[in-house]
Formats: C-alpha cells, sequence, structure tokens
C-alpha cells in the first residue's frame, strides 16, 4: 500500500442555551480496524506498513510498530537503536505541532504573519526529515545532527518558539496566535489526569481484549487526556484560569523541551528516553508506547505458533481527548461561548488546542426555550 491514510477526522455537535453549552456529541470519524492489515504478516513487515500508511506522524507509527514487534519475539530494542529513535520522534513532534499552528489555525492571522511562517515551516520539514532519515539509518556520530538540528532550531524559533519556556518570541506567528486567544479564553480550567507510562500495562490490557476499546478508551474512575498539556502540566501554574492560553503555552513549552533533547542527543549527553517512548509485555502482547505530538500512541501485538502476526492493535491519542465523556467535552459543557460564528470559533481554537493533528467538523445548534 503506497496511499497513506489521513488521521481522519471528529465532527462536533454542540447546543446552546442563552449562549451556554448545554449538550455536546463527539464522532470520531476514523478508518476503522487499520490494525487488521497487520494481522498475517510477518514480524518485520510490520514497522515499514505502520509507516507508509499513517500520513501522520509516520516514523512514531513505526517506531511503535518496531517496539512491539521486538517485544513480541522475546526481544527489546537496543539503547543504541533508541536513541536512533529518539532523535526522529523529536524532530517529528517539533515539525507536527508546528505544522497546523502556521497552516491550519482558525483565528485571523495576517497575510505577512502566515507567509513568513508558511517559509519556516517549510525549512522545519526539511530539517525534521533529514533528522529523520538519519535516525533511520543511524550514525557513527551524533554530531552528524548537528546541521539539521540547527536548522530545526532555527525555523521554531523564527516562527516564535523560544530557547526555554512558554513565552513566544516578540513578533513572531506564536505571539499573534498567542494575542489572538485573549478575546475568547473563557474556557474553565480543569484538573489534568495525564496518560503515561504508569497506565500502560492496564491499558494495553483492555485494548487487546476487545477490538472497539480503540474507539472509546477509558480507565475505571478517570477522565484521560493525553498530549502537550498533559506532559507540561506541571509547568503551567501560572494559568490558572485560562485554558486556551494554557494549552497553547503548554505547546510551546513542550517545543522547547523536545529541541533540548534533542540538542542532548546531538552532543552526545544522556536522555530520558522512557519520557519518550517504552515498551513491555501485557496480557501475552509485545507492546509500544510513544509519546507523538496527539499525545501517547499504542502498537500491541500478538504472534501465532508460526511467528505470524496472530492480533494486532493500535490506539491512537485522540480517542481520549475527544472520548463523548473526556476532557474536550468536559471543558465544553456548561461553558457560555455566545453564539453563532462566534461560538463556532471559539470551539475551532479549543479543539485545534487539544489535538494538533486531525481535522474538526463543527455544527452549532441554538435551542429556543418555551
Amino acid at each position: 500500500m503506497n496511499t497513506p491514510l489521513a488521521a481522519g477526522s471528529v465532527a462536533i455537535s454542540v447546543s446552546l442555551a442563552r449562549d451556554a453549552i448545554c449538550a455536546v456529541e463527539v464522532k470520531s470519524v476514523r478508518p476503522p480496524a487499520l490494525a487488521r492489515l497487520f494481522e498475517g504478516r510477518a514480524p518485520s513487515e510490520a514497522p515499514r506498513l505502520a509507516g507508509q500508511i499513517f500520513s501522520l506522524c509516520g516514523f512514531a507509527q513505526a517506531t511503535a510498530s518496531r517496539l512491539a514487534l521486538a517485544k513480541a519475539v522475546g526481544e527489546a530494542l537496543s539503547e543504541e537503536a533508541r536513541t536512533f529513535a529518539a532523535a526522529g520522534l523529536l524532530a517529528e513532534r517539533i515539525f507536527e505541532t508546528l505544522r497546523p499552528l502556521v497552516m491550519q489555525w482558525p483565528g485571523k492571522l495576517t497575510a505577512t504573519v502566515q507567509a513568513s511562517a508558511g517559509q519556516h515551516l517549510r525549512e522545519a520539514l526539511k530539517a525534521s526529515r533529514t533528522i529523520i532519515g538519519m535516525a533511520e539509518s543511524g550514525w557513527e556520530s551524533p554530531r552528524v545532527l548537528a546541521d539539521a538540528r540547527d536548522a530545526l532550531r532555527q525555523s521554531a524559533s523564527a516562527i516564535g518558539v523560544p530557547a526555554a519556556g512558554a513565552e513566544p518570541m516578540k513578533g513572531s506567528l506564536l505571539e499573534t496566535i498567542a494575542l489572538d486567544l485573549t478575546r475568547d479564553d473563557i474556557f474553565p480550567r480543569r484538573p489534568v489526569e495525564a496518560l503515561d507510562g504508569r497506565d500502560d500495562d492496564e491499558v494495553v490490557g483492555l485494548l487487546v481484549k476487545a477490538e472497539t476499546y480503540a474507539q472509546r478508551p477509558s480507565l475505571a474512575g478517570r477522565v484521560i487526556e493525553t498530549g502537550t498539556h498533559g506532559r507540561m502540566r506541571q509547568r503551567q501554574a501560572s494559568d490558572a484560569g485560562r485554558a486556551l492560553s494554557a494549552r497553547l503555552n503548554a505547546r510551546i513549552a513542550d517545543l522547547s523541551a523536545s529541541l533540548s533533547q534533542l540538542d542532548a542527543i546531538t552532543d552526545g549527553r544522556a536522555v530520558e528516553l522512557d519520557a519518550l517512548m517504552c515498551d513491555g509485555v501485557a496480557s501475552g502482547h509485545g507492546y509500544g508506547a510513544v509519546e507523538c505530538a496527539r499525545g501517547r500512541l499504542y502498537h500491541a501485538a500478538r504472534l501465532d505458533a508460526e511467528g505470524r502476526i496472530a492480533q494486532y492493535r493500535i490506539l491512537a491519542p485522540t480517542e481520549w481527548n475527544f472520548h463523548p465523556a473526556g476532557p474536550f467535552v468536559e471543558t465544553l459543557l456548561s461553558s457560555r461561548i455566545g453564539a453563532g460564528d462566534m461560538a463556532r470559533l471559539r470551539i475551532a481554537k479549543l479543539a485545534a488546542l487539544f489535538d494538533p493533528c486531525v481535522a474538526f467538523d463543527i455544527t452549532v445548534k441554538e435551542i429556543a426555550h418555551a
């Protein structure tokens, strides 16, 4: 299969009464049962297939598959292989986080700011692809990453990513987006229950038990979120009460942190690889979990007696955040967002800051009172 599949879309239907949201319906319009494409294949085929069939975050998909299949055959990736993978994951995550902010932000941006950011995004794509190519082939010295790393950092800086922290660079696209949020930042902050490595065995156990779990994942008694806001939640205390700004700041801080980790790899310094990827065995399945731009991505596999893939499961981050009883819906409910185009725009901005990859189809219905 040569044509990559899109990330799908999320249909959001909101009902308003007196400018307040009284009902939310979320449906994921994403290709079901993709994991079945892997079944019956040799384990060596799966990572390459994963990288080919997904149009976004292909390297992350391939890496999660490699981790899962290595565990399924009773092995594990070496520390060196994980370091190579970490460089590719970080480069891809940086670009995929920047891309929708430049190309798909639902608010108003000036043509000049957008054109400039678009050029820098193209440069970031080139640098990211170069690093991913090196990660796929390996290297004798990580210093070979330096030129592409520098180009990626310069592009990110020009778009507005600071060297550290979450304050966007002055005059940049990210500062423009931050200012654009101020009039629409009406959503209340809510506690974040982030998905992390401590949840992996339980999640994989539920995932392999029922194929439908991948469409509506949940953990008992928790409203789970995954992605930059969850990863950076401890750094956002100063944004209390400002949900949209907190989410943008988390995304900027995550970009800064990812660039710093890429610096460490390039300089040959130690990197906390477990924060980027984990693997293990649960319920007889080898699994890989990778932190990509959208959040925590899972692949899980079990082999048959002939050593071929008997069962394969994939759980995308989007399904947690846009669960019908998940964090996006909880944030919307009872929020006073106005009406008409203003309401639709505010919902679009919140959705864009929950997930940087998928498209959204938003319908707003106003309920008349007797």
